[in-house]
């Protein structure tokens, strides 16, 4: 009788098998589609789009089921990793970066694990040069409403540097009662915490739902009582 986990492990093996052969048909088929109906490259960059691409995806297919079903995790940020992933490949590609230095780039310590991360809980996050690039919001900008309790950057595994919850901007800005709820709960990090939870008093929506409707004095006003209600538990508010 063959068991499960036997099953699972002659999948995995099958899917090793194939994949260089995948891999092999996956850049010709990523070539073929970029000489024919993608933007005008140069031979070496479509080379190296076709090979990274098809690598990665192979890679990705070969995996276990359970590590398949892992990827879910990292779905809100995919698209900032590829970013720093493809700017340092430029850079290596470019000279800016020795290949050496690369290879031996210091990896930071794990966290602590009760520490809640930016990635885990706080929705898609960006860094100030992708916000700059992508968004139009020049950094020294960011960093202002950082410094000012005006917006709300945290701490993440994947930045050495605060990065910035993107659900907090519109049209270029902070959407009001950002600095009003981070004033309240006397940090940023609790703020958002806050801010992005359900919320019974909102009929379980979160209060930067409310924000973005443009129902501000409704929200200060529930952010007021929530910090009122922690203090008179004796819930000490950390500081960002």
């Amino acid at each position: 009788m063959v068991t499960r986990r036997r099953l699972s492990k002659e999948r995995h093996k099958e899917k090793l098998a194939n994949r260089e052969a995948l891999q092999e048909t996956l850049f010709l088929a990523i070539e073929s589609v970029l000489q024919t109906d993608g933007p005008k490259m140069r031979l070496p960059a479509m080379r190296v789009a076709s090979e990274l691409a098809a690598i990665i995806v192979s890679q990705i297919v070969c995996q276990t089921d359970a590590v398949q079903r892992a990827f879910k995790t990292v779905e809100d940020d995919i698209a900032s990793y590829a970013t720093e992933f493809a700017a340092d490949l430029v850079q290596i590609a470019t000279g800016q970066v020795s290949r050496r230095l690369v290879r031996f780039k210091a990896s930071l310590p794990e966290p602590e694990a009760t520490l809640p991360l930016a990635d885990d809980w706080a929705g898609p996050v960006a860094g100030p040069t992708e916000i700059e690039r992508f968004y139009g919001i020049p950094r020294s900008t960011l960093y202002r409403w950082q410094k000012h309790n005006e917006a709300v950057a945290i701490n993440t595994r994947t930045s050495s540097k605060p990065v910035f919850p993107l659900r907090q901007f519109v049209d270029g800005r902070p959407l009001p009662g950002i600095a009003s709820t981070i004033s309240i709960a006397g940090s940023q990090r609790e703020a958002w915490k806050w801010l992005i939870s359900p919320n019974p008093d909102f009929a379980g929506d979160a209060p930067l739902d409310l924000l973005a409707s443009g129902k501000v004095d409704l929200v200060v006003e529930a952010a007021g009582l929530w910090a009122r209600s922690r203090i008179s538990h004796g819930l000490v508010l950390v500081k960002t």
